[in-house]
């Protein structure tokens, strides 16, 4: 174990250290070279709120979105549900379901959707050479991912999580679908609350869309994206570093880093303070970021016949974009 822990926060150090000369030495932004671009939407209101800095803090059923390994935290049984106002009125649905087969065995199921809603339909030129090209027509399109994961908790500290999953885009008359693979890896230190994990999105081949003049579909990458980070409990306990009594106040603080084929060095870091294990308030910052750096959210907690209910909820202000809402409702039974 102290191997591991060696390994791990070399690794976690080599990293952040690695993101942090980016941001100041402007890396190339390599935006626009894949598709299937909602694969890149955080998902769950918790997460949002603290500026999509999690990977080493999702302990519930909405880390198979994250990092699949987080799973190996779920108890018993436990689903989720969120919902999100996206930009053009596009709305984002998901959902997950978690059960624990064993103590060190758990499965998950989940689901994507991204509805486009109605769009006009428009010509490149108009036939009678007028300006408004519209042809009042609408047509649409849709995301869809879903997917199963499954973890195995080899010690009461380490946790290696898989995810597969199917995704498919459609719009207008044109699909693709493909697999992708997840995978991720937890480690609790035990030693002043401090959690250490990783995760690598989206494994798979390359997305074929648009028929080109000679009948060939052309190929795109698919958003690939490595993810480590951690989490320190502040507040909570006799052994951290400010003390504190769990069931009074809570204090986390998160910083990860993203390297994704598509776009610069990231940095992100959030926090979460829990009251009475009942109100959260949660703010995050993407650093690096062109949209949506700042985020806030809250969340509120209570037990009704032995089932844990929590709402949460996010706001980010993505400046020139509309202004997002992110909502989540988790049951622990």
């Amino acid at each position: 174990m102290k191997t591991i822990k060696r390994t791990y926060g070399v690794t976690l150090l080599a990293v952040l250290l690695l993101c942090v000369q980016g941001l100041f030495a402007g890396d190339f932004n390599k935006s626009g070279r894949t598709a299937l671009q909602f694969l890149k939407i955080g998902i769950g209101a918790r997460s949002a709120a603290m500026g999509e800095a999690c990977v080493a803090n999702l302990n519930d059923v909405n880390a198979v979105f994250w990092n699949p390994s987080g799973i190996g935290q779920i108890d018993r049984f436990e689903t989720s549900f969120s919902y999100t106002n996206w930009f053009m009125d596009m709305e984002l649905i998901s959902g997950a379901v978690g059960v624990s087969l064993t103590q060190t065995l758990i499965f998950a199921f989940d689901y994507v959707s991204l509805n486009y809603g109605d769009i006009p339909e428009a010509l490149v030129t108009h036939p009678s050479g007028q300006l408004d090209t519209r042809t009042g027509d609408n047509f649409t399109g849709r995301d869809l991912s879903m997917g199963v994961s499954i973890a195995k908790n080899f010690t009461d500290k380490l946790s290696i999580g898989v995810r597969s999953k199917f995704v498919q885009e459609d719009l207008y008359s044109y699909s693709t679908q493909l697999w992708a693979f997840d995978v991720g890896t937890y480690y609790h230190t035990g030693w002043k609350g401090i959690r250490l994990a990783m995760s690598a999105q989206n494994f798979a081949g390359k997305a074929r869309w648009l028929e080109t003049l000679n009948r060939q579909k052309q190929e795109y990458e698919v958003p690939l994206l490595f993810r480590i980070g951690t989490s320190i409990d502040l507040l909570g306990g006799s052994d951290l570093f400010l003390g504190g009594n769990p069931d009074r106040h809570r204090f986390t603080v998160n910083l990860d880093a993203i390297h994704s084929n598509d776009y610069a060095e990231r940095l992100n870091i959030g926090g979460e303070y829990w009251f009475f294990n009942r109100i959260a308030l949660r703010a995050g910052y993407r650093f690096n970021q062109n949209y949506g750096s700042l985020s806030f959210g809250g969340a509120l907690s209570t037990n009704i016949s032995q089932t844990n209910i929590t709402i949460d909820y996010a706001f980010v202000d993505y400046d020139y974009l509309k202004t997002t809402h992110r909502f989540t409702i988790s049951l622990q039974y």
